[in-house]
């Protein structure tokens, strides 16, 4: 069972289904944990963004506040992975443009282009630019309208949790080439978390980087009819946009 490999990454659909439309069906929340620990994924009809945290999936809603999600929630594309760091380091001033380079500079074996690399970043972050997509406005509305209309916003100096997978080029169309990842900020008093998609970040000073590469993995599949009938070749540049 891919929860009990550390670091295996359990995928359900492609990006290029999103792309296409396809965002009814999929596992539910309340399956989450037999995947993994650790997750990033949208939920039925794109309807905000997914964040799974220590096995605890929460919703981004559109609206950018963050609710616990529902475990009877569809989510028809998530990746899951039992996190277990394998490298950390203190990471201020880091920005998604360099992400990658720095998993390549800490030696063989830590990741780079051609790896999946599950991260998670931790502390305060100087600031955010976050989007939040969805819902379809008709089903089959694809990942490149949804996308085209999402609410965006910044937010500067806050603590919270960013967990993402940077994937390779070489997948773009199954999964999401490049650095993928959410983020919510930690509650305070008096103030509901909010957080989503990210578009660009640059971390505090006293942020914290863990992050492992990751040696299979497992995809998983619709089964029906609309499936079959989806145009799935790759449109990298279209997705990379809608993605940001």
């Amino acid at each position: 069972m891919v929860s009990k490999i550390p670091n295996d990454i359990f995928q359900f659909s492609t990006a290029s289904a999103l792309m296409a439309g396809l965002a009814h069906n999929g596992p539910s929340c309340g399956q989450l944990p037999g995947y993994g620990t650790h997750g990033i994924g949208t939920f039925s009809r794109m309807n905000g963004e997914l964040l799974f945290l220590d096995g605890k999936p929460w919703q981004m809603l559109p609206s950018g506040k963050v609710q616990p999600a529902s475990p009877h929630t569809s989510i028809p594309f998530v990746q899951v992975t039992n996190f277990q760091p394998e490298f950390q380091t203190k990471a201020p001033g880091l920005k998604k443009e360099a992400l990658v380079d720095l998993f390549e500079k800490n030696g063989p074996g830590a990741g780079g282009k051609n790896s999946f690399v599950p991260f998670l970043v931790k502390g305060k972050f100087k600031s955010l630019h976050l989007r939040i997509a969805g819902p379809q406005e008709h089903e089959g509305q694809d990942l490149a309208e949804v996308a085209a209309k999402a609410k965006k916003w910044s937010v500067q100096d806050v603590k919270g949790t960013m967990f993402g997978i940077a994937s390779p080029e070489w997948m773009a169309g199954v999964s999401v080439a490049g650095v993928h990842c959410h983020f919510m900020t930690e509650p305070e008093q008096g103030k509901d978390a909010e957080g989503g998609h990210v578009l660009d970040f640059e971390t505090g000073d006293e942020a914290v980087l863990q992050w492992a590469v990751t040696g299979r993995y497992h995809l998983g599949f619709p089964r029906d009819e609309e499936w079959e009938n989806l145009d799935l070749k790759a449109d990298a540049a279209g997705l990379s946009k809608a993605e940001g």
